[in-house]
């Protein structure tokens, strides 16, 4: 289906303000993963200290695990989304680590957060009704995540994200529609040979962890793969608009443009962009 427009989303791309959030998060990312001995460190050398750190983290960790495991996977979930989200707008395109829309990254920490306890079920249920000791069932499960589950999951991921930022109903399904076919294409290179390690070498206790560290850089490619053609399309928009003020072009004219050429492409295949300046030579000889 054809889509029209995304209306214009708010950005949030202050580089004061994101560098304060940058800090604040890596600070206290920081700051919980060297405290975490605190108070038994006295008298410790760097050494010692240097040792303990990341064991009595794991150690952390797996206490969490044990006590609260819905609320911990779905913590490392949020973070995951967040960074990949981050990743996705500035080191995976080569930009400024600041040069990122706060907006859109706290939106997919929102989604990552709804997404904890369902990811969590589904693995429970996964593993209920195909244990992995039994025969062929690795297989199974993997065709399972690669069909039903990445279908689900990333049909609702682009519609949440779209909608989230203000799109409608109608546009997200349509932006799902159009999209999922080209996002499972690409997760079908990726994650088999994922889940050939998770059922294979990774135990179920820490299958989940596995996953949303291999998931940091699908969710990076996952959001730059969303948020593509919505860019695409207000740069496309913006330049219409600019080459409609060079032309003495006024507002309802472009909106004549932009729907002469969608019920064109409706009845033709010819190229979109030669259909969009044949009407506005057009539109521009009316005026004269």
């Amino acid at each position: 289906p054809t889509l029209s427009s995304p209306s214009p989303e708010p950005k949030l791309t202050s580089k004061p303000f994101n560098a304060f959030l940058l800090l604040a998060c890596f600070g206290f990312a920081v700051f919980s993963i060297l405290s975490v001995d605190d108070g038994m460190t006295r008298g410790w050398s760097i050494t010692e200290k240097a040792m303990r750190i990341p064991l009595d983290n794991w150690s952390s960790y797996e206490s969490s695990l044990n006590q609260q495991p819905i609320f911990t996977k779905t913590t490392i979930n949020v973070v995951i989304y967040l960074l990949g989200d981050w990743l996705s707008q500035t080191l995976f395109v080569k930009k400024d680590l600041l040069e990122f829309d706060a907006w859109r990254t706290l939106r997919n920490g929102f989604i990552g957060m709804v997404f904890g306890p369902l990811v969590h079920e589904y693995y429970e249920f996964s593993d209920h009704i195909l244990p992995v000791e039994e025969g062929f069932n690795r297989f199974y499960k993997i065709a399972m995540d690669q069909s039903i589950y990445i279908f689900t999951k990333c049909s609702v991921y682009i519609i949440a994200v779209n909608m989230l930022a203000g799109e409608s109903w109608e546009y997200s399904s349509d932006a799902a529609k159009g999209k999922i076919k080209g996002i499972m294409l690409t997760a079908w290179k990726f994650w088999p040979l994922v889940h050939c390690v998770t059922y294979g070498a990774i135990p179920a206790r820490h299958r989940i962890l596995w996953v949303n560290c291999i998931d940091l850089f699908w969710n990076a490619i996952l959001a730059s793969m969303t948020s593509s053609n919505s860019e695409s399309n207000d740069d496309q928009l913006t330049e219409s608009k600019e080459r409609g003020e060079q032309e003495g072009i006024n507002n309802d004219d472009l909106v004549l443009q932009e729907m002469l050429t969608e019920v064109l492409m409706k009845d033709s295949d010819i190229d979109k962009k030669i259909l969009a300046s044949d009407s506005v030579d057009l539109l521009s000889h009316d005026k004269l």
